[in-house]
């Protein structure tokens, strides 16, 4: 009987998983062509456009891009420019479908082949795990678009499935590793992690990887450097380095960490059982790397659920080279079973909601931003300015100040006011829309909006300010 209810709970767990990643595919099918550039993407492709026509990428955001007239457009690169640059070979009117559907081939191709290469006797385990994870619509929500982070854990994944099947870090993981964090920065504890495993499986063969990973990546940062002419770094850190907060900390993991902690402590527990092998020590310190990574990285001001697809795609990864352990997908177990089905219940009920509901909003959104002008009777020249870049980008074809970056620079001292509040009083600016409400940082911004600007018309949390 209870071998009956055992197969029936496993049954329970498949569907359930099942229907996650069916309606978390539906939201991304819903919202590929119309949603609203998100933040980090709108970045990507601005900067791509910029690239694609030979305009500088580098700039002083205190002069301004003037090439698009007033007000100028000022900000800072927000990533190593090599996915940016990826981006920028496709043509103007396809590129942001180009690199959505890139961005979500990677994020679900990395996960099935995972689950593919997988030993023979763990393969069921394996696919659950990567079907689990690519159901998690709070993962999916920053893998589909264009910003670089599947790209990079894709190939992170491709270097420890490598390793992990070898046993060793050979020269093309290294190379691999030290790639990642320059399409995405924040795609390190992995890496970091599994160099460190290989000295724990072969300290003699562990060294000479991490002494390669650090020539090349000293090598590939002076030639940024020199490429960029001494900006790259400067830019990335000022886009970047927002503060750490223990209030974002508090808010990013405890109502995060549920979701994936079942998954962590399961993969966890099958490299711990096979920790005498080479691959079990590779691939059970890069999932440690990865999730001491990010739930410290979890404390910046600006970090999001994105953080939590390193840690997830090493653990699926471990799970998929480690040897069979009694917890089997489809056994007898009656408690195995329960157990597994009450782990995925919870996140698969969010994750169907969630998928559901930001379906429907987010074309709702992407309908009121793209009737904006007109209801505003905007003539082709003039600009509407807002608190999203993405919204910019919309809007105007570019982006204008992104309040992300800026905000804080404000705030902290690191950058003026004052070219911001002159871009918004210049003749040009026909109106903003405020979403984010970021401009309550700073606080001599906001005063300007409300001195130059009335409210329009409010809907969907969107606030459509116009001249006075």
């Amino acid at each position: 009987m209870k071998a009956v209810l055992a197969r029936a709970a496993w049954a329970l767990v498949v569907a359930g998983v099942g229907v996650a990643l069916a309606a978390t595919l539906g939201f991304v099918v819903a919202t590929l062509f119309v949603r609203v550039p998100y933040w980090g993407e709108a970045e990507v492709l601005f900067e791509a456009s910029r690239l694609r026509q030979h305009l500088p990428l580098w700039g002083d955001p205190l002069v301004g891009a003037t090439e698009y007239g007033e007000p100028p457009s000022r900000f800072y690169v927000t990533y190593p420019p090599l996915w940016t640059w990826v981006v920028s070979l496709a043509p103007a009117d396809v590129a942001r479908t180009f690199a959505r559907l890139a961005s979500t081939l990677a994020w679900l191709g990395t996960l099935a082949g995972i689950a593919w290469s997988a030993k023979r006797e763990v393969r069921r385990e394996a696919a659950l795990a990567a079907a689990f994870v690519g159901g998690i619509w709070v993962l999916a929500n920053f893998a589909t678009v264009a910003r670089p982070d599947a790209i990079a854990c894709a190939i992170a994944a491709i270097a420890l499935t490598r390793a992990t099947r070898r046993g060793k870090v050979d020269l093309a993981c290294v190379a691999l590793f030290v790639l990642a964090p320059w399409v995405k920065p924040t795609v390190i504890g992995l890496p970091a992690g599994a160099l460190l495993g290989a000295c724990l499986a072969d300290r003699g063969r562990g060294a000479r990887a991490i002494g390669s990973a650090l020539v090349l990546a000293l090598g590939a940062a002076v030639l940024a450097h020199v490429w960029s002419g001494g900006a790259l770094f400067e830019h990335v850190v000022r886009s970047n380095a927002q503060p750490l907060s223990l209030a974002v900390w508090l808010e990013q993991v405890p109502p995060r960490l549920p979701f994936f902690a079942p998954l962590f402590a399961w993969a966890a527990w099958l490299g711990w059982r096979d920790r005498a092998s080479a691959s079990a020590r590779i691939g059970l310190a890069a999932l440690g790397g990865a999730l001491v990574w990010t739930l410290f990285a979890l404390a910046k001001t600006g970090s999001a659920s994105n953080y939590w697809m390193e840690p997830a795609i090493a653990a699926v990864s471990l799970i998929a080279r480690s040897p069979a352990g009694p917890i089997r997908v489809g056994g007898a177990k009656l408690g195995h079973a329960l157990a597994a089905l009450a782990c995925v219940a919870w996140t698969d009920v969010a994750s169907v909601r969630g998928a559901l509901e930001h379906a429907r909003s987010y074309r709702d959104d992407a309908a009121f931003v793209g009737s904006v002008r007109a209801r505003l009777g905007a003539a082709p020249g003039d600009v509407v300015a807002a608190d999203e870049a993405g919204i910019e980008l919309e809007l105007n074809g570019r982006i204008l100040t992104p309040t992300y970056q800026m905000a804080h620079l404000v705030r902290r001292g690191a950058y003026p006011a004052a070219p911001w509040i002159a871009d918004l009083e210049s003749p040009r600016t026909r109106a903003f829309v405020e979403h984010s409400r970021q401009l309550e940082l700073v606080p001599d911004v906001l005063r300007a909006l409300e001195a130059g600007y009335v409210v329009a018309f409010e809907e969907r949390g969107f606030r459509v300010w116009t001249r006075r």
